[in-house]
């Protein structure tokens, strides 16, 4: 599905704000990557209810050359354990309708493997993303499928965002490593460091790569 935010009159409905601590680091980012007064291609894996969404087409995508393609199941994982999603993309499409932005949002419903390799294959000659979030599943293997897929459909120069980088469903020490992003993303930082760098210098909610 793609679809223009056209404006609502509603106000967008969040039941958590998991984003908000990010807001400085992506703020600073995306500055950079549009310091040329360029338009921004933007791919969000896992959205959830949208709350990053919003905040993109309010302050970076403004433009009708702008976009931004989301991935989700809209079914929710492990971390949502507990919460009501059965509404969970009417949801995230009423929050985007709020923004009013002319940018074109494109949603993607299903696993992000799935609809991440359809986007390799039907983009091959395409320039890539500017900016890539990892932000779905937080099992390992999901994580470092999300970060091989997505890292391809990148372009040179842009950044990805790897989420919750120390993040983990159980207590430090009892915990399964490969419940939780951190060995992954490692696994994926170490073997393509001639290939990205990691951005120094920021917190570790989240960690970031830029692609040389």
């Amino acid at each position: 599905m793609t679809t223009t935010a056209n404006k609502s009159n509603q106000q967008p409905r969040f039941s958590q704000d998991w984003f908000t601590r990010s807001i400085p680091c992506w703020d600073l980012i995306l500055k950079n990557l549009t310091k040329d007064n360029q338009s921004l291609r933007i791919l969000e894996i896992g959205v959830f209810e949208g709350r990053s969404t919003c905040w993109l087409l309010e302050h970076h995508c403004v433009s009708p050359e702008s976009s931004i393609t989301v991935i989700d199941t809209f079914s929710g994982g492990v971390e949502h354990h507990g919460m009501d999603l059965k509404n969970l993309r009417q949801l995230f499409e009423a929050n985007v309708g709020t923004v009013g932005s002319p940018a074109d949002v494109q949603i993607l419903q299903g696993y992000s493997f799935r609809e991440l390799s359809r986007l390799i294959v039907s983009g091959e000659d395409d320039p890539g993303y500017d900016f890539v979030s990892v932000d779905a599943s937080h099992q390992a293997t999901d994580v470092l499928m999300d970060c091989l897929l997505g890292f391809q459909l990148l372009r040179k120069g842009g950044v990805m965002a790897l989420d919750d980088y120390l993040w983990s469903a159980e207590a430090v020490g009892a915990n399964d490593i490969l419940n939780s992003p951190k060995i992954a993303i490692d696994a994926f930082t170490n073997i393509f460091r001639r290939k990205a760098r990691v951005i120094p210098n920021l917190p570790l909610y989240q960690l970031y790569l830029q692609k040389l």
